[in-house]
């Protein structure tokens, strides 16, 4: 039970879209669930990756942070997951939590797979509610990224094209440098 109290605190679930026009829909979805902590404190994070079973990986990163991550959907979906609804998180990251497992739920059934228009709704979905997962800790330029992708997304009438994919890479591109 301390590990859901401790990701109370120090976890973080979550979603993303990375722009990739060789992807069906341009976009790629991804997810995870992490805990950061500082360097000096990697045992605490490699004891949270043995109790998932070694199913995530411990990754050092620059000015003395270290990070457990999980982000294949399968251990999200069937040793992620299960554990937060045996020992639920109380406060505010319970709602994170309850905002991301239908993220998960996207993803795992693939529901953002295909080329009709059911396929785009789910995109579309996804995008909203990667917006305001930790809302708290976006950033003014993350905001804007996602906001010009959900934009896209509703404006599209069918399948993009490989030209459309490229349009959205372009006009991310120019608007993350003006902010």
């Amino acid at each position: 039970m301390w590990l859901s109290g401790f990701a109370c605190g120090e976890g973080c679930f979550t979603g993303y879209l990375s722009l990739d026009k060789k992807s069906l829909w341009g976009l790629q979805p991804g997810l995870d669930f992490n805990i950061t902590q500082s360097t000096d404190d990697k045992l605490l994070l490699d004891s949270i990756n043995l109790f998932f079973k070694n199913k995530g990986g411990v990754y050092i990163k620059p000015n003395n942070v270290s990070v457990v991550a999980f982000r294949n959907v399968k251990v999200l979906k069937e040793e992620i997951i299960p554990f937060f609804n045996k020992y639920p998180l109380v406060g505010m990251k319970s709602y994170e939590l309850e905002r991301w497992i239908k993220l998960v739920d996207i993803y795992y059934y693939k529901k953002h797979v295909g080329k009709n228009i059911d396929t785009k709704n789910y995109m579309l979905n996804f995008a909203e509610i990667v917006k305001n997962l930790n809302i708290k800790r976006n950033n003014k330029s993350k905001l804007r990224r996602i906001d010009i992708i959900i934009d896209w997304l509703k404006n599209l009438n069918s399948f993009p094209t490989m030209e459309e994919k490229l349009n959205l890479i372009q006009l991310v591109k120019i608007t993350s440098i003006k902010i």
